[in-house]
């Protein structure tokens, strides 16, 4: 369940950025969704999703409209903004509703889900294991108790949990978040998983992971000088250049991948170590040894770990990648069908240049294997997530009024500058 828990950490992370300071204890209640009353946390951390769901619709609503308008001299409405960023929110609509409306509905949907993940987990007999209780304990123990260092930076907390229960949720509702999260991840695997209700065939995840995936090895020298500072000086870039393509050249007389990664790691910080101790020498020598056996024994010091080789591969989406690799290599990667010859690619983009094999992302299996999950999300999440609404779509509702249109509007909680 590893990896369904860092989703949810990057998720609640994302929505969390624009939310005003409310300050207010996640110790009442701000309705009941058939029968359950939900704490004010709760609805609070659902908002924020529906907060930040709702600024990337707008954005996508922008940069189409101005898109499609760049080449008229007259503008549509939206293209009148500088930048999506400058709209003002809670002037825009959505899906013909009022942003603000739209922000309602849409919290007020997942906390239907909240409920009835709960519902249907008892139902259907679903329920947390040890492993699951423990890393959830585990996760929230380190939002409250690790020091977040972007956190104090840019908004002066010292942890993560700090900055949420200034926002109004409590360690024991972000703990609850997370078991109901936990719970949806087990249903989902219940229903689309191999032994499941509906289970997706395995020819359909193959060929989505091969349309949708690239996989690839990837050795990176950057362009440094021999102590490990950047450097633009040509020789030493042609210099690393060619000691790159020697590397390929292994590769393709075929030696192992994580032989040659190690072989390089170990040569560059062997440098870095020889260069050094050099300079320490010469500015104190050290007696009883000359320069060459002190450099050496230096130079013997440098350790380096040996990777297994399922833990060497890197996988890009073939669509809106957001690795951040040089555009030109990200093109080369999701491609080309050209599998197991290892090239060069220089890069002054990313200063460094690389050494990559392509390789069959269907026979990836270790990582077809980690994020089977992920992948069928990515095949079913829409089809479930219409489940859990439909499933929930009936529940009776009785709001606190005060607090959902008023205290905890979106008006209120994301105001803008």
């Amino acid at each position: 369940m590893k990896s369904i828990t860092k989703a949810i950490l990057s998720a609640a992370m994302a929505g969390t950025l624009a939310l005003s300071l409310c300050g207010c204890a996640d110790t009442g209640y701000i309705m009941k969704v058939d029968g359950m009353d939900i704490k004010n946390g709760v609805y609070l951390y659902y908002q924020q999703d529906a907060y930040a769901t709702a600024n990337d619709k707008l954005n996508e609503i922008y940069n189409a409209s101005s898109s499609s308008g760049s080449s008229s001299s007259s503008s549509s409405s939206s293209s009148a903004a500088a930048s999506s960023s400058s709209l003002d929110f809670f002037t825009q609509s959505i899906e013909n509703k009022a942003s603000s409306d739209w922000v309602k509905d849409e919290t007020l949907r997942l906390v239907k889900q909240f409920v009835g993940i709960q519902r249907m987990a008892a139902e259907k007999g679903v329920t947390l294991d040890d492993d699951d209780r423990n890393e959830i304990n585990d996760v929230i123990k380190e939002m409250w108790d690790t020091e977040n260092y972007l956190y104090q930076v840019y908004y002066g907390f010292d942890t993560l949990g700090e900055y949420y229960e200034q926002r109004g949720i409590s360690r024991e509702t972000m703990k609850l978040l997370y078991e109901v999260n936990t719970l949806k991840s087990k249903l989902f695997v219940q229903m689309y998983g191999k032994d499941g209700e509906k289970p997706v065939p395995e020819k359909d995840i193959v060929d989505y992971v091969k349309d949708a995936y690239a996989s690839s090895q990837i050795i990176s020298i950057p362009y440094n000088d021999k102590y490990g500072n950047g450097t633009t000086d040509t020789s030493r870039i042609d210099e690393l250049n060619t000691k790159a393509q020697s590397y390929a050249d292994e590769l393709n007389n075929g030696k192992k991948f994580v032989d040659v990664q190690y072989e390089c790691e170990l040569y560059f910080k062997q440098e870095i170590a020889k260069a050094t101790a050099t300079d320490e020498y010469n500015e104190s020598p050290v007696e009883g040894k000359t320069l060459d056996e002190y450099v050496q024994e230096k130079v013997d010091e440098v350790e380096v770990e040996k990777l297994e080789d399922e833990d060497t591969y890197s996988v890009f989406r073939k669509e809106n990648d957001s690795s951040g690799i040089d555009e030109s290599l990200l093109a080369y990667i999701t491609t080309s069908t050209i599998y197991d010859k290892a090239v060069t690619f220089p890069s002054t983009e990313d200063a460094c240049v690389y050494v990559v094999i392509l390789r069959d992302i269907t026979k990836n299996t270790h990582w077809q294997e980690e994020n089977n999950e992920s992948v069928l999300s990515e095949i079913k999440g829409d089809e479930f997530d219409g489940y859990l609404d439909a499933y929930a779509q009936n529940y009776s509702v009785e709001k606190n009024a005060y607090l959902v249109d008023t205290k905890y509007s979106p008006e209120k909680l994301f105001k803008q500058n």
